[in-house]
C-alpha cells in the first residue's frame, strides 16, 4: 500500500532521496539520512512536521539555566533556513526524550500541526515504543512475557525523580513536586550475557519515567548509574525510542516510523545484531489501514498472567468496613434507586447466564443476581469486602454464589473456573482501578463471545472529583426577570414593574475546571466525621474522559451497544431555591453507563 502524501492528502508520496518515510506497510528507518546538525538525523519532512534520530547527549529542548545545544534550536534553525527568514515561530516540539537517551521525536512546522499532534498526544493516540537494555536476567512469569509497572512519581528539587507506591502531595519546603500515577508497559524480549533487552511502551509520559521503574523492577537500564545501574559498557544509558505512531495532522493517515537501536544494545545481550530486534508483541501493534483484520489494535499492551511486580495498591480493603455500613446498614440511595435498577436492565439477567462481578465490593449486587441467574462470581481486591460479602451470602442461604479476593487487573490469574462467563459487571469501579487496559482485557478473556460488560462510572464530565461543582448563576436574575416582563408586557411605559422573588429566578450551573487530562483525586469518605475531629477515611480515584474509555474498550475487543446517562434521583427539601436544584439535577447527569459486547 503507499500512503497518500501528508502535504497534499489524495496523492502518492514519494520520499525526497535519501530521506526515511511514514508509512504503516513499510517502516521509515535511520540510516542513510541527512543530519541536520547536532548529530540529527532527518528521518521525514513535509510541510507540516519532521520527524529525527536524537543520538544521545543531546537535550530535546532547552533547559532554564544551561546553555546548552539542543534538538529544539537545531530544528528551527533548519526549518527557518529552509523557508528563507529568521525570526518567528519556525517549528513547535511535540514531546521529549532524557538527554541521555536517543531516537524518535516528531516536532510541527505550522501551529494547526502543533495543536492537532499535541491534542492527539494527551489522548493518547500518539504511540511509542522503546527499546532498553537492563542489568540481570529477568525471568518471564507469563507465556508471552508482558508485564506493567505501576507507581507514583514526582520530580524533585534535587532533579532526582521518585517512585512510591502511594500519591504523595507537594512539599513546599522540598520543591517536590505532586507525585503523579505513572504506568510503563514492558516485554522481555531476550535474555543473555547477564542482560535482558525490554520492549516498552509508555501509558503515561513522566519524566525519566522508564528509567525509575526498571530501577523499581530491580534492574536498572545498563549504563544508568542515576537509578542504580553499575555496569556501562559502551559508554551510555541503554535506552532508545524505536516505534512512533501517530496519525497526519493533515489527513488522517497512520503513520509509522521506525530507528534501530545501536547493534551494541544486542550484542550485550549476547544477540546477533545483523538480525535486528526481535519482533513486536502482535497486541502493541497500533490497527490501521495496513494491519491484519485479525491483529490486535491495542497499542496499550494488555497485562496477562502473573505481574514481574504488583501493580499500586487500589483496592479499598482499608475502607472495607465503612463500605459496607454504607451500602449495607444505610443503604446508599444512589445505589438502590439508581445505579442497580439501571445495570439490571442494561444487563438483561437469565435464568441460563454466569456472570461475573468485578470489584463486586461486599457483594450485594450478587445477591440481587442470584435469584435470577444461574450462577454469580464476585471478585474484589479488599479482602474484608470478600468477607462480609461471604457472611451476607451465607445468611441469605444463596448456594449460587462465589467470591474471589483478587486484583481485576490480574483476572487471568485468579481461580474462576474453566467455563467463560455470559455476562459481566463493574458498578462504580473502574474509575477506581488503574491502568485500566488490564482489566478490560482480563474480563474480554473471561467472557464468551457475545458477552456483554455492564459498567456505571460517575460521569467523567459532569462529577469528576476536584475537577466539578455546582454554582449560582446571579446574572441570571435580572435577565429571566426582563424575559418576564416582556412576555406579560410589563416594563413598557405606563405599565406596573413587577418584583419576582429573586431567589426564583437565579439559575443552577455545573462548573467544569477540566475534563480531557488524565488524572487522580484524594477522596474523603468521611466528611462529616471529620468536620466533627475524627481522623479522614480516604482512597482514590482516577478521572479519564469519556474518549479513553472508549478507546479502552475497543482495544479489548469490545463494541459499545448501549450508553446511558443518569441523573441523580434525590430531590431538595422545599424552599425557595428547591425548584432549580431539582431543575439542574434532572438535566445535568450524574452516572454514566454502557453496555459492551465482546466481539
Amino acid at each position: 500500500m503507499s500512503p497518500a502524501n501528508p502535504g497534499k492528502p489524495g496523492k502518492p508520496f514519494r520520499g525526497k532521496p535519501g530521506r526515511g518515510r511514514g508509512d504503516d506497510a513499510r517502516p521509515a528507518r535511520s540510516s542513510r539520512t541527512p543530519r541536520i546538525g547536532g548529530g540529527l538525523r532527518l528521518i521525514y519532512e513535509d510541510e507540516h512536521l519532521l520527524v529525527i534520530d536524537k543520538p544521545p547527549g543531546v537535550l530535546s529542548s532547552s533547559v532554564p539555566g544551561q546553555d546548552a545545544d539542543n534538538a529544539f534550536d537545531f530544528v528551527k534553525e533548519h526549518v527557518r533556513s529552509n523557508r528563507g527568514r529568521r525570526g518567528g515561530p519556525a517549528a513547535w516540539i511535540i514531546h521529549r526524550l532524557d538527554r541521555e537517551a536517543s531516537g524518535l521525536l516528531v516536532f510541527a512546522k505550522n501551529h494547526d500541526a502543533f495543536t492537532w499532534l499535541k491534542e492527539d498526544l494527551r489522548a493518547k493516540r500518539i504511540q511509542r515504543l522503546y527499546t532498553a537494555v537492563v542489568e540481570g536476567q529477568m525471568t518471564p512469569d507469563t507465556p508471552d512475557g508482558l508485564g506493567v509497572v505501576q507507581s507514583y512519581i514526582a520530580d524533585t528539587r534535587s532533579r532526582v525523580v521518585k517512585s512510591s507506591q502511594r500519591p504523595t502531595k507537594r512539599d513546599d519546603d522540598s520543591g517536590d513536586d505532586d507525585a503523579k500515577p505513572a504506568v510503563t508497559y514492558y516485554h522481555i524480549a531476550a535474555t543473555g550475557r547477564g542482560n535482558t533487552l525490554l520492549r516498552l511502551k509508555l501509558d503515561t509520559g513522566r519524566k525519566n519515567q522508564i528509567r525509575i521503574h526498571c530501577k523499581d523492577l530491580n534492574h536498572p537500564i545498563v549504563g544508568d548509574r542515576r537509578y542504580g545501574a553499575v555496569s556501562d559498557p559502551i559508554d551510555r544509558i541503554c535506552l532508545h525510542a524505536t516505534d512512533l505512531w501517530f496519525t497526519h495532522p493533515a489527513n488522517g493517515q497512520l503513520l509509522h516510523f521506525q530507528s534501530t537501536p545501536p547493534p551494541r544494545f544486542l550484542a550485550i545481550c549476547g544477540l546477533d545484531p545483523a538480525r535486528g530486534l526481535p519482533p513486536i508483541p502482535d497486541n502493541w501493534q497500533p490497527g490501521g489501514a495496513a494491519a491484519a483484520e485479525d491483529t490486535p489494535t491495542n497499542p496499550e499492551a494488555p497485562v496477562r498472567g502473573k505481574q514481574q511486580r504488583p501493580a499500586a495498591d487500589t483496592s479499598w480493603d482499608h475502607v472495607a468496613g465503612w463500605y459496607d455500613q454504607l451500602l449495607e446498614e444505610k443503604r446508599s440511595d444512589h445505589h438502590e434507586r439508581t445505579i442497580v435498577p439501571g445495570a439490571m436492565r442494561l444487563l438483561h439477567p437469565s435464568a441460563a447466564d454466569r456472570i461475573l462481578d468485578v470489584a463486586c465490593g461486599q457483594g450485594l449486587f450478587c445477591q440481587r443476581l442470584a435469584p435470577l441467574v444461574h450462577q454469580v462470581h464476585g471478585v474484589d481486591a479488599a479482602p474484608r469486602l470478600i468477607a462480609a460479602a461471604e457472611q451476607h451470602v451465607k445468611k441469605s442461604r444463596l448456594r449460587n454464589v462465589r467470591f474471589t479476593a483478587g486484583d481485576a487487573r490480574a483476572l487471568s490469574t485468579l481461580d474462576l473456573g474453566n467455563e467463560p462467563f455470559t455476562k459481566a459487571t463493574c458498578l462504580m469501579a473502574l474509575m477506581n482501578i488503574d491502568p485500566l487496559a488490564p482489566t478490560l482485557r482480563g474480563i474480554a478473556d473471561r467472557l464468551a463471545p457475545g458477552g456483554a460488560l455492564v459498567a456505571v462510572i460517575l460521569h467523567p464530565a459532569f462529577r469528576s472529583p476536584g475537577q466539578t461543582s455546582w454554582g449560582w448563576d446571579e446574572s441570571a436574575q435580572g435577565e429571566q426577570r426582563g424575559q418576564q416582563q416582556d412576555r406579560r408586557g410589563r416594563g413598557k411605559p405606563g405599565s406596573q414593574r413587577s418584583t419576582p422573588n429573586p431567589q426564583q429566578s437565579v439559575r443552577q450551573y455545573r462548573r467544569v475546571d477540566g475534563y480531557l487530562s488524565n488524572g487522580q483525586s484524594e477522596i474523603v469518605m468521611n466528611p462529616g466525621e471529620v468536620a466533627g475531629g475524627q481522623a479522614p477515611t480516604t482512597t482514590y480515584t482516577f478521572h479519564r474522559p469519556i474518549q479513553s474509555y472508549i478507546k479502552a474498550l475497543a482495544e479489548a475487543g469490545f463494541m459499545v451497544d448501549a450508553l446511558e446517562e443518569w441523573p441523580s434521583s434525590r430531590t431538595s427539601q422545599p424552599g425557595p431555591r428547591a425548584a432549580e436544584e431539582n431543575r439542574a439535577r434532572r438535566e445535568i447527569p450524574m452516572f454514566l453507563a454502557f453496555r459492551a459486547i465482546r466481539k
